[in-house]
């Protein structure tokens, strides 16, 4: 029995990837967009397109990076959802999201498992499982997310009064404890901060 490889002849011709490349670049292009204008809605198509070139060449980024990437992508989305109105913040809503979290910390293909990815992974869950079941909590925590944003854009343009340190680190500190949400997670995750 043949493959379809062996059926098929050699592999396409130079001449016809020039097919191929078009395309690519127009997805490219729109997807740059996407990450440009900030448009987080559709940072789930970003992740789609961001697993499909790994899926084609894996070598590209680590396992912890593939992940950090992909999970990242997600639950940025996620949390904006978390943040939009109550029609929006469903478990029904957020299901599909968080199954796709989890497919992506799934190993493959024999990768060595990583702790602090699993780890990162089911705090994100608790995290999300309390912002939907607990209005209030939602509430403060965006409150605070925003209010770190503000600081961290203000650090960034030089514009930031050094006198807010202790009240942000105070205010991370009350936060990761009633959540019990890793503190350094929220500042070494750059997509929250976008």
């Amino acid at each position: 029995m043949q493959t379809l490889r062996e059926e098929k002849g050699p592999p396409l011709p130079l001449s016809s990837m020039r097919l191929f490349i078009p395309p690519l670049r127009l997805v490219c292009a729109a997807l740059w967009q996407v990450v440009e204008r900030r448009d987080i809605m559709d940072y789930g198509l970003l992740e789609e397109f961001a697993t499909s070139v790994l899926e084609i060449v894996p070598e590209l980024m680590t396992y912890r990076e593939r992940v950090q990437l992909l999970m990242g992508l997600r639950a940025r989305l996620v949390l904006e959802l978390c943040r939009c109105d109550d029609e929006l913040c469903r478990p029904d809503t957020v299901q599909p999201h968080l199954n796709r979290i989890r497919s992506c910390v799934s190993n493959q293909k024999g990768e060595v498992s990583d702790p602090k990815v699993e780890a990162s992974e089911a705090s994100f869950m608790k995290l999300i499982e309390t912002l939907l079941e607990q209005p209030e909590e939602r509430e403060l925590f965006f409150q605070f997310l925003k209010h770190v944003n503000d600081l961290m854009h203000g650090l960034y343009s030089n514009a930031w009064p050094h006198t807010q340190l202790p009240v942000t680190y105070s205010a991370t500190s009350q936060v990761s404890l009633r959540l019990d949400f890793p503190r350094d997670m929220l500042f070494s995750c750059p997509i929250l901060h976008s």
